[in-house]
C-alpha cells in the first residue's frame, strides 16, 4: 500500500498500525499524538487516541489512520483528477467496476459499493468502529465527491454523505470543466 498508493500520491499522513503479537496494531508515536479521541454514540470516550480497536488477523485489515488532506487527495485520484498518475488511476477505475450484483440497485466492486439511485450512481465506501464513523463517496459522472471523517461511532455518515452529494448533483451550483455554472 505504501509503495503503490500512498507514496505516489504523497499521502504522508496515512498509516496502518504495525501488527503486534496479539493481532492488534500499534500506531507509531508520531502518528499517535495526532490521532483524535474517539467517542461512542452517547458521546463517551472510547479507548485512547491511536489505540486500534478490534482484532484483525489478515494483512491489510484493521484501522487505517488518515488526515482529511490525504483523503481528499485519494478522492481526487479516484475521480481521475490527478493526470500524473495514469497507471494508478487505471487501477482505481478497475476497483470501482462492479463485480457482483446484489440487487438491481446495488453492485459490489473491489472494495467500493456501486449504488444506483434513479439517474445518479454513487461509488462509495463506509467504515468505522465504536469510536469512528467514516464515508468516502463520489458521483463519477458529475466529478463530485465527499469525505466524512467523524470521531463518533454510530453516526450515519453514509446517509449524510449521499444526501449532500445528491443535493449538490441536482443543484445548479456545480461548475463544469469549461468554467460554466450548471450541469
Amino acid at each position: 500500500m505504501d509503495a503503490r498508493v500512498l507514496a505516489p500520491l504523497g499521502m504522508s499522513s496515512t498509516v496502518m498500525p504495525v501488527p503486534t503479537a496479539n493481532a492488534r496494531g500499534q500506531l507509531a508515536p508520531a502518528f499517535c499524538r495526532r490521532a483524535v479521541q474517539g467517542y461512542n454514540f452517547d458521546a463517551r470516550p472510547v479507548g485512547e487516541p491511536g489505540n486500534q480497536l478490534g482484532t484483525f488477523n489478515w494483512p491489510g485489515t484493521g484501522q487505517l489512520y488518515s488526515s482529511a488532506r490525504d483523503m481528499a487527495v485519494f478522492l481526487a485520484a479516484n475521480l481521475g483528477a490527478l493526470p500524473d498518475h495514469r497507471a494508478l488511476q487505471e487501477a482505481m477505475a478497475l476497483a470501482q467496476t462492479g463485480m457482483f450484483t446484489v440487487n438491481p440497485r446495488f453492485t459490489q466492486a473491489l472494495a467500493w459499493q456501486v449504488v444506483h439511485n434513479g439517474d445518479i450512481t454513487f461509488v462509495d465506501k463506509n467504515g468505522g468502529l465504536s469510536n469512528t464513523s467514516t464515508y468516502i463517496g463520489m458521483i463519477p459522472q458529475k466529478r463530485l465527491g465527499i469525505v466524512i471523517l467523524s470521531n463518533c461511532g454510530g453516526e450515519p455518515a453514509t446517509r449524510i454523505g449521499r444526501q449532500i452529494m445528491l443535493a449538490l448533483a441536482r443543484s445548479n451550483a456545480l461548475v463544469s470543466d469549461d468554467g460554466r455554472q450548471g450541469d
